[in-house]
């Protein structure tokens, strides 16, 4: 009986642990929701290089990237940086240093359903990007 515990358990974390990691590859990730802001034809976007686990993007004013890791369950964003652009658009310029400020250093559950991928923060939505 003991026996039977031990292979079930041994089932259970192998199949826990070949859990598929989402892709976040091949799609440039357009943002359409900033908290609790949604945002119409945004040029903000990111896109994931899966292979150097890095991304790069559109902040609004300036291109941004940076590191990444990606679990199953959690999305986390490391050594963000910008180019300095100035933004004449002031209202771009504060969305700008939102979105640096909730990527930096920041690790988020995620999830993709077809192309809407969220990041979310003690189950709230934070931000939400489209696929194209």
């Amino acid at each position: 009986m003991s026996g039977k515990i031990i292979l079930g358990l041994l089932i259970l974390t192998a199949c826990t642990s070949l859990r598929k990691i989402p892709d976040l590859g091949g799609l440039r990730w357009g943002l359409v929701q900033l908290q609790n802001e949604k945002l119409d034809s945004s040029p903000v976007y990111i896109q994931f290089d899966t292979s150097a686990h890095r991304f790069t993007g559109n902040a609004g004013c300036n291109k941004i990237s940076g590191n990444y890791t990606a679990t199953d369950k959690a999305l986390t964003f490391a050594e963000v940086i910008s180019t300095r652009m100035a933004c004449l658009d002031t209202r771009a310029n504060e969305r700008e240093s939102q979105l640096l400020r909730l990527l930096n250093n920041h690790t988020y559950a995620y999830d993709i359903n077809g192309a809407t991928l969220q990041l979310k923060d003690s189950g709230k939505v934070i931000l939400r990007f489209k696929g194209f």
